[in-house]
């Protein structure tokens, strides 16, 4: 497991007195590091702060937690950042063990190529990352295609021999489509991840996730403020799409189609069917380290390094499903 998940106090920064912490935590802004990345005019509205002090708070907020200090970013990140792993050896070998924490991840490809397969991967690892206090951090997945599968995450989860009851109950699941909105308006969700340890948010597919929304958002906008979120609370954010949201391969080109949109984006996987049981995936991030192809073998328990692993496991698999 990864280094904890960090949730500095507001008590812990110095310039905020006890009644200023009560008005910002009514806002939801319970923590130093969602202070950090908060805007003036939001904290003006919300708690009839003066913009020359709430300037003030997200600066003393900065320094509290250690942003602007004098470690180089890559530094910081090695010392604090967990790590989600994928439960693939071959993909987590790649990225050092796993995704960083508290990035957006893109899935894309056509349908059935494995974007939410993927997700239940990451929905099962997440719960893994440690928390401060010790707790198993929670998920969140806004299920807009009704693609979410709890008996694949069972599987998987049985697999990785993992507790699969307990993996399942620990996943918050929002059925967009039969509630008919989708309740992430970022205040409500700002709210949610102060009131939880939540690791890691899935929306599938984002598109189709957006236009349930009660206050409209644009893409960049959208996925803007999913990135201050991610920052400030160490939470990962899954977003997927038939079509490209940042980049894939050529980050440069693809910077100057997509402009800022392309630049949120920690994390891109493109999958590409490849028969019944294979898919090929292409694994690329934002610093253009990595452009790097996997075939991956698709049985009971989810995705596999190589055909021989994902046959040791069926038999295992297949005893437990016909259990459940």
């Amino acid at each position: 497991m990864g280094t904890p998940l960090k949730r500095t106090s507001l008590s812990d920064v110095s310039e905020l007195t006890d009644e200023i912490q009560v008005r910002l935590k009514g806002i939801g802004i319970t923590t130093a590091e969602l202070l950090s990345v908060s805007v003036p005019e939001e904290i003006m509205s919300g708690t009839g702060i003066s913009r020359e002090q709430s300037l003030e708070l997200i600066k003393s907020a900065r320094r509290t937690i250690g942003v602007g200090g004098f470690k180089r970013g890559l530094e910081l990140e090695e010392e604090s950042t967990p790590h989600l792993g994928t439960g693939i050896d071959c993909v987590d070998r790649v990225l050092g063990g796993g995704l960083r924490s508290g990035t957006i991840i893109e899935m894309r490809g056509s349908q059935w190529a494995g974007k939410t397969l993927m997700c239940s991967h990451l929905a099962i690892m997440a719960q893994l990352i440690e928390t401060d206090d010790g707790s198993v951090p929670k998920v969140i997945w806004y299920d807009a295609e009704q693609s979410y599968r709890k008996k694949r995450i069972k599987e998987i989860a049985f697999r990785l021999r993992m507790d699969p009851e307990a993996v399942s109950q620990n996943i918050i699941l929002v059925d967009v489509v039969k509630s008919g909105f989708m309740d992430a308006s970022f205040e409500t969700m700002r709210m949610t991840l102060a009131k939880h340890h939540v690791s890691l948010v899935i929306v599938d597919p984002l598109p189709i996730a957006l236009k349930h929304l009660e206050t409209p958002f644009t893409l960049t906008g959208y996925v803007s403020n999913m990135s201050k979120l991610a920052q400030a609370t160490g939470t990962t954010f899954v977003i997927s799409s038939m079509t490209r949201f940042g980049f894939s391969r050529g980050v440069v080109q693809d910077y100057e189609q997509r402009g800022s949109l392309s630049m949120m984006i920690d994390y891109g996987f493109h999958f590409h069917l490849k028969g019944e049981r294979e898919r090929n995936v292409v694994l690329t991030d934002a610093h253009g380290t990595l452009d790097t192809n996997y075939k991956l073998h698709i049985g009971p328990g989810g995705f596999f390094d190589d055909s021989s692993s994902r046959n040791l496991a069926v038999r295992r698999v297949e005893r437990f499903l016909r259990r459940i």
